[in-house]
C-alpha cells in the first residue's frame, strides 16, 4: 500500500494481558505462535511498544481515543467510557467503514450495578445486564455490528453465553475449575478445561469472525476489532492446549532478588502479602513457588498458541477472499503480565517492564519494509491517529498521540524519545505518573514522598531502586522535570476556547 492509498480495510486483532516476550517473534523459543511470526515477517514488527495504562479499561479506552487516561476520563478499571467521546471506530464509520466488534470490548465495567449506576450505558458490558437479558443499542462505541464476548474463563459471558447456552445446554459450565479435566495442582487460578475447543469462546470468536467476512458488504472498507480474552488469567485452556508444554520444562527466568520490595513504596509489599487489593491484583503471593509459576506459564502458553490458532484461521479466511492486498492487519494487546517478575502477578500500580511493554505488529500490504523490527518508542495513544491516517481520514482536535504512519510506509519521521503512563489507584488512594526512556524509567506518586528510578542501561531488569540514592539526585531532579512536561502535555485541550473571554 503507497502512502497515498485510502480506505484500506482493517483488521485488527487483540489478546488480553500478554506480554511481548510471550511470542516467538519476540524472541521466545518455548511458545508456539507461527500465525503471528507470520505477521511479524511479513510486517512491521515494534519493539519498544507501551501502553498508556497498565490495565485493561484505561488503556483500551487510550487505544480507542488516542488521549491519556486523565483526557479520556477512565483513569482506571470500573470507570465506562463516555459514548459522547470521539472513538476510532465512529470516526471510521462517518468515513464510509462498516465497522464490527467481534470478541471483548471492556470500555465500560464488568461488574457495574442496577443501583449505583448513572447513566445506563455504564451498564452495557456488565455481566448483571447481560445475565438480565439486555442487549446494546447499535451503533456501539461507533459499531455497527457488535458480538459481544467480555469476562474470563468461567466468568465470559455476553453473546457468546447466550449462544452456548442456548445450542449446547451444560457446556458453559466444563468452563469451570469444578468440572476441570483433572484436579488442580494448587497453582494459582490454573485448570484445565474440560469444554470442547470447537465450543470455547476463542473458537467461537474467530467462527463469528470468518462469518462475518462471508456476509460483508463488499461495495465498503471494513474495520473489526477482533478481540481474544486470553491468555488473561485464570489460566484455563482445554484440550489440547492445556497438554501442550510441560511446567517441568517451562524457562522460569523471573525478573526479581530477594529483598527488592523493601526498596519499593508499601504497596508493593502489602501486595505481594495478599494485605491490599489493587485494579488487577488480590491474593497472598508468599506461596506461590516456582513450581506454580511454570505452571502458570505452560498455561498461558497454550492459551496463546489457542488463540494464534484461532487468528490463523482468519487469516486464511482473508486469503481466500483476497483480502490480504488491501487489508492492514495490527495484532496488540492492551497491556502485559508481571508473570513473577519483582515476586507479583498479573497487573497493577506496578509499572514495570514485563507490564507495560507490549507486543505492536502492522502488516502493511505492499510495504517496502517488510519484516522490519523498529525500536522506536510508540505509545497505545499512537494507535487511533495512526489507523485514521492509513484510512485517509482526518485527526480530529483533541488527539494527544501521533501517528507514526510514515514509519509504517517505510518513510522518515520525528522519533519519540520517551514514553509517559500513568495510573490512578483509588485502592492506594493514588496517582502513579511515569516516563520511559531509553536510559531511565522514573515514577512519581502525588500522594507519597517515594518514587522508583531505575538506570536501565545498567539495571535492564529494574531490580534496584535508586530513588533515594545520594549519586542520583540531579539525575532524578532532571527526569522529575521532564515528567512534569509530560504529564501536562497529556492535560486535555478540550473544550477549546471559543472568543478572549
Amino acid at each position: 500500500m503507497s502512502a497515498s492509498s485510502l480506505q484500506p480495510n482493517i483488521m485488527c486483532f487483540v489478546t488480553d494481558q500478554m506480554r511481548a516476550d510471550h511470542l516467538g517473534c519476540y524472541g521466545n523459543r518455548q511458545v508456539s505462535t507461527p500465525n503471528i511470526d507470520r505477521l511479524a515477517r511479513e510486517g512491521i514488527t515494534f519493539t519498544e511498544s507501551y501502553v498508556a495504562n497498565p490495565v485493561c479499561m484505561p488503556n483500551r479506552a487510550s487505544l480507542f481515543t488516542g488521549r491519556y487516561p486523565k483526557a479520556h476520563g477512565v483513569r482506571e478499571n470500573g470507570i465506562a467510557l463516555n459514548p459522547n467521546v470521539a472513538v476510532l471506530p465512529q470516526l471510521l464509520r462517518e468515513a464510509g467503514y462498516q465497522t464490527s466488534l467481534i470478541g471483548k470490548l471492556h470500555l465500560a465495567p464488568f461488574g457495574a450495578k442496577f443501583d449505583t449506576v448513572e447513566n445506563e450505558w455504564e451498564l452495557y458490558e456488565s455481566k448483571g445486564y447481560w445475565d438480565s437479558g439486555g442487549e446494546v443499542p447499535l451503533p456501539f462505541y461507533g459499531f455497527e455490528h457488535v458480538c459481544l464476548v467480555d469476562g474470563h474463563g468461567p466468568y465470559v459471558f455476553g453473546h457468546y453465553k447466550r449462544w452456548l447456552d442456548a445450542n449446547y445446554p451444560g457446556a458453559y459450565d466444563k468452563l469451570a475449575v469444578s468440572q476441570a479435566l483433572e484436579s488442580p495442582s494448587g497453582a494459582r487460578e490454573c485448570w484445565k478445561a474440560s469444554i470442547p475447543p470447537e465450543l470455547h469462546y476463542n473458537t467461537f470468536i474467530a467462527d463469528k469472525a470468518i462469518e462475518w467476512l462471508s456476509k460483508r458488504d463488499e461495495n465498503r472498507p471494513f474495520f473489526m476489532w477482533c478481540s481474544f480474552p486470553d491468555p488473561h488469567h485464570p489460566y484455563s485452556p482445554p484440550k489440547p492446549y492445556c497438554e501442550l508444554y510441560d511446567p517441568a520444562y517451562i524457562d522460569f527466568q523471573p525478573a526479581r532478588r530477594k529483598g527488592e520490595l523493601d526498596q519499593l513504596p508499601d504497596y508493593f509489599k502489602l501486595s505481594y502479602e495478599g494485605a491490599l487489593l489493587t485494579g488487577g491484583l488480590r491474593g497472598d503471593l508468599r506461596k506461590t513457588v516456582d513450581a506454580h509459576y511454570r505452571e502458570i506459564i505452560a498455561l498461558t502458553y497454550g492459551m496463546i498458541t489457542m488463540v494464534d490458532h484461532q487468528i490463523g484461521r482468519i487469516i486464511a479466511k482473508m486469503e481466500r477472499e483476497s483480502l490480504l492486498d488491501n487489508t492492514v492487519i495490527v495484532f496488540l494487546s492492551d497491556h502485559g503480565d508481571l508473570m513473577g517478575d519483582h515476586w507479583l502477578i498479573n497487573k497493577g500500580p506496578f509499572l514495570f517492564r514485563g507490564l507495560v511493554r507490549v507486543p505492536t505488529i502492522w502488516r502493511i500490504p505492499r510495504a517496502q519494509n517488510s519484516g522490519y523490527v523498529c525500536e522506536e518508542f510508540v505509545s497505545a495513544v499512537d494507535f487511533c491517529p495512526t489507523l485514521l491516517e492509513l484510512a485517509g481520514v482526518p485527526v480530529p482536535e483533541g488527539i494527544q498521540g501521533l501517528s507514526y504512519k510514515n514509519t509504517l510506509c517505510g518513510e522518515q519521521q520525528d522519533r519519540r524519545e520517551a514514553v509517559y503512563i500513568e495510573y490512578d489507584e483509588s485502592y492506594i488512594s493514588d496517582r502513579l505518573r511515569s516516563l520511559r526512556t531509553a536510559e531511565w524509567a522514573i515514577t512519581a506518586h502525588a500522594n507519597r514522598p517515594q518514587g522508583l528510578l531505575f538506570d536501565l542501561k545498567n539495571d535492564p531488569l529494574e531490580l534496584h531502586n535508586l530513588w533515594e540514592d545520594p549519586s542520583y539526585q540531579n539525575v532524578k531532579l532532571e527526569l522529575m522535570a521532564e515528567l512534569f512536561r509530560h504529564t501536562a502535555k497529556a492535560d486535555s485541550w478540550l473544550p477549546r476556547k471559543l472568543c478572549h473571554a
